[in-house]
């Protein structure tokens, strides 16, 4: 229960006595157990000398062999019995909570049976708790890494006219399972070929490939729970108009530009700044519609945050993106990402694929 005691020292330094956790990349990190946001209210109640689950009586068995207290509830009576018998021993004056996954049925029950009257977001608690990766957390980043790259090696075959986008979409998947990825993938794969590739995040149809056309592939894959998250854009044919060509090297600047400037001690602000303006000074600024990257790890989209101004500054351990782009209305898109992890004080690119614009 190493991150429990980590996270408990978190909550002495922010003054917090006490923080809720609902199924989701903390629980899974705090526990290793896993379970479903559902109708049925799962929540673990962490102090600083106890911890309790509150859980559906079926759901049990997942924290047998924890050392945690435990009050379950079954399909009849619900989980209002389960809360009011916490209560009755337990009140707190405030209660971190996760304010991107709480729902307000935890709330709302956490808060009628009196545990608690005043709810405190410990977003950046569970941030700082996490931030920092492991070498057992780089490995299993870099597996995925690596069942992603591999899968779309050996699809990219495939890509011809007539083909579709979902066509495409649902051979990658096929291999990111038979090439081990977890059954819960990071997402479902973006593939945008042609005008849809202006759409950031394109959701694949039934539009086929078209010679003299850009497609953009952003996929992942999961081992144990961690992600890789990785963008490439190939180009279908040779006949690819001038516009897009020359707005593919910029993004390839901009990409390798913030890959260098990424260090710890730099300000996320910084990152984002050294790819930003290449695409601006090439008068390419007003179709880069997004930060440059963001964290990776248990969840595709963590701190830190790869954004304008950012004055949050890396650290030794942090994984993050670096993905660049340019979406041109009515003609196509550019996107080229990187998984980035600070080892030392310099940044190591986790994905290995070539960044240069490969004609299929």
């Amino acid at each position: 229960m190493e991150n429990l005691n980590h996270l408990r020292k978190l909550m002495q330094e922010n003054f917090l006595e006490s923080v809720v956790v609902v199924p989701g990349p903390n629980m899974a990190y705090l526990t290793g157990s896993e379970f479903h946001l559902s109708e049925r209210p799962v929540v673990l109640i962490i102090e600083q000398d106890n911890a309790t689950f509150i859980l559906p009586e079926l759901e049990s068995p997942k924290i047998s062999k924890l050392d945690v207290d435990s009050i379950t509830y079954d399909d009849r009576d619900g989980p209002e019995g389960a809360f009011q018998h916490f209560a009755n021993k337990n009140q707190f004056k405030e209660l971190g909570i996760e304010s991107r996954t709480i729902r307000h049925l935890e709330l709302n029950l956490l808060k009628t049976t009196r545990i608690t009257s005043q709810f405190v977001d410990a977003t950046d608690i569970f941030a700082q708790l996490r931030m920092a990766k492991s070498s057992e957390e780089i490995d299993c980043m870099i597996k995925a890494v690596k069942i992603a790259e591999n899968s779309l090696e050996s699809v990219l075959d495939i890509i011809k006219p007539g083909v579709t986008e979902k066509e495409f979409a649902s051979e990658l998947v096929i291999k990111l399972f038979r090439n081990g990825s977890d059954s819960h993938l990071p997402f479902s794969p973006i593939v945008a070929s042609g005008v849809n590739a202006a759409n950031p995040h394109h959701f694949p149809t039934d539009k086929e490939f078209e010679e003299g056309e850009l497609i953009i592939i952003d996929w992942g894959a999961t081992c144990n729970g961690y992600f890789s998250d990785i963008t490439r854009t190939f180009a279908l044919g040779k006949n690819i108009d001038d516009e897009l060509i020359k707005a593919y090297e910029v993004v390839k600047q901009a990409n390798k530009s913030a890959r260098k400037v990424a260090k710890v001690g730099v300000e996320a602000g910084i990152v984002d700044e050294a790819a930003r303006s290449i695409i601006e000074e090439s008068g390419l600024g007003e179709y880069f519609t997004h930060r440059t990257g963001h964290g990776l790890g248990l969840e595709i989209h963590e701190e830190p945050y790869i954004k304008p101004e950012n004055k949050f500054v890396l650290g030794k351990g942090m994984t993050f993106t670096i993905e660049p782009g340019v979406y041109i209305p009515n003609l196509g898109g550019i996107r080229i990402e990187d998984d980035i992890h600070l080892e030392s004080s310099e940044s190591v690119s986790l994905t290995t694929l070539s960044r240069e614009l490969l004609f299929l």
